[in-house]
């Protein structure tokens, strides 16, 4: 909506007087907040990090994979008299390297394989939507920003409009048109609009100052946002639960809970591994060249009886697995109703923006004839202070339209997975 320049001139004189509160901000357009915020915003890093985990965790469970080389060592000492010699012998020495690998595991390792590399892509997809999270806080900021600036100058411009009634009420006075009675609720309603025109002013720098921490700048900085140009409503994307990062997220845990019904139940299979070692064994005092050597070790574990431990693990997997299923479905709904939802939101913010417009022709017109009518000695003073307002309430819900419209369209952004 444009502000006649006398609006804009009081404006801009409101904010050179407000103080050391009102500092210098630096402006920048939508997409520059939204490429700031994904770039500085800690919550970004805290996302890179878990990304970075889960690599981590993945190259562990490559490793695993191969046989580990372990050196062992140990001394034993049993003086005499001690335990029965024919055991210790006086004690024993090592020095041995020692391997081991598991050459049937039930599956385990591989379900732990496939576990790591879905932290992966959850991870990857966390970092995603915490992207899609920032672009739309980003946006909604900078519009919520222009919003309270036009709050700020409609308000401004009522108080040049009072002021400047209260003038001719004056002078009216002095003509005995209008009495003191007149002027006196006129003033009221001027320092009415003097409060919520410093109200308007402190939600614009409070916006700001949001705006900054969002975007991760130093405590008491401060960003405007660039005025929009237009709005284009038919740039609608399109709507796909499948797209939704949320929605992909949950699908992960699912899977991942899949997985850990099968780590359970791998507890329930033998486990077939083998173990070898080299080195030097003995007793001393023996001869050293008679203490090396190597050993293979071949071992077979069955499990017979746990006291149902390990079903019991296993049906809580399952469980959880069912648990995440149901959210999913009732994510899906849910989705589907926000879409709809912000859909409609937005077509009646498009009506309303029409109507709204075409209200403040109507307001901007009833104030002049109310004012004309006064002055002209067949109104009143009443009528001429509540088409005032009307005609600020018809600007007032003009703009909120557009942020209202705005937004919605941000909304269904995000609900595409979009940014």
């Amino acid at each position: 909506m444009k502000i006649r320049h006398s609006a804009l001139t009081l404006f801009s004189c409101v904010l050179s007087f407000s103080g050391g509160f009102a500092q210098r901000a630096d402006t920048l357009s939508v997409q520059e907040a939204i490429d700031t915020a994904i770039a500085r915003n800690l919550s970004v890093t805290i996302s890179q990090l878990d990304l970075s985990r889960s690599e981590a965790r993945i190259r562990e469970a490559r490793a695993s994979r191969y046989p580990a080389l372990n050196l062992h060592s140990h001394y034993l000492h049993t003086p005499v008299p001690g335990y029965n010699e024919l055991v210790t012998n006086g004690g024993e020495y090592g020095l041995q390297l020692s391997t081991s690998f598991p050459l049937y595991d039930g599956g385990l390792r591989s379900a732990i394989a496939d576990q790591s590399f879905n932290g992966r892509e959850q991870a990857s997809l966390g970092l995603e939507k915490k992207k899609i999270e920032l672009a739309f806080a980003a946006k909604t900021l900078c519009y919520d920003i222009l919003l309270k600036q036009e709050e700020l100058a409609i308000r401004s411009e009522n108080v040049a409009r009072l002021n400047d009634y209260i003038s001719l009420l004056r002078q009216l006075r002095l003509g005995g048109t209008a009495s003191a009675s007149d002027v006196l609720k006129a003033q009221v309603d001027a320092n009415s609009a003097l409060v919520l025109l410093d109200e308007s002013r402190q939600a614009w720098e409070t916006s700001k100052l949001r705006l900054a921490s969002l975007l991760g700048a130093p405590t008491g900085t401060m960003y405007d946002a660039r005025e929009l140009t237009g709005i284009d409503t038919n740039d609608i994307p399109g709507f796909s639960v499948e797209s939704n990062p949320d929605y992909r997220l949950l699908l992960d845990e699912q899977r991942a809970a899949s997985y850990d019904v099968a780590i359970a139940g791998a507890e329930r299979l033998p486990t077939l591994s083998i173990q070898g070692d080299a080195g030097a064994l003995g007793v001393t005092p023996d001869e050293f060249h008679q203490d090396f050597g190597y050993s293979v070790l071949l071992s077979l574990d069955f499990p017979i009886f746990t006291w149902g431990a390990v079903q019991n693990r296993i049906e809580q997997k399952e469980i959880v697995r069912e648990q995440i299923r149901a959210q999913i479905e009732l994510l899906r709904r849910e989705l589907e109703t926000e879409w709809r939802a912000s859909l409609g939101d937005l077509q009646l913010a498009r009506r309303n923006l029409a109507n709204l417009s075409r209200s403040i022709a109507d307001a901007e017109q009833n104030y002049l004839s109310a004012k004309s009518r006064f002055a002209g000695g067949s109104g009143s003073n009443l009528e001429v202070l509540d088409a005032q307002r009307l005609l600020v309430e018809a600007k007032l819900d003009y703009a909120r339209s557009i942020f209202q419209l705005r937004s919605d369209l941000a909304s269904l952004t995000k609900l595409s997975g979009r940014r």
